[in-house]
């Protein structure tokens, strides 16, 4: 959670540091974008597979911190997300 953290702060400096890990990102408009596109990337890498965002409801999957990290550890060692 704390690499994720920082992640999300380096991309998103107006984020408060103490911000909740359960704390709405996407939905609050908090997270925009280009910080999206990195959190994407940082997820791929922690699965080991090309992510097809337009399959995901990453407004509802990814809304937070705690539900990012949530999914990686739900889908990891997957060889596709589709053996969900």
């Amino acid at each position: 959670m704390t690499e994720l953290r920082r992640l999300i702060m380096a991309d998103a400096p107006t984020i408060a540091a103490d911000l909740p890990d359960n704390a709405p990102l996407i939905s609050s408009g908090l997270l925009e974008s280009a910080a999206l596109l990195n959190v994407a990337l940082w997820v791929e890498d922690r699965l080991g597979v090309a992510l097809e965002l337009a399959e995901l409801d990453l407004a509802a999957e990814w809304d937070s911190m705690s539900a990012i990290v949530g999914f990686v550890e739900r889908h990891r060692g997957r060889q596709t997300l589709r053996e969900a």
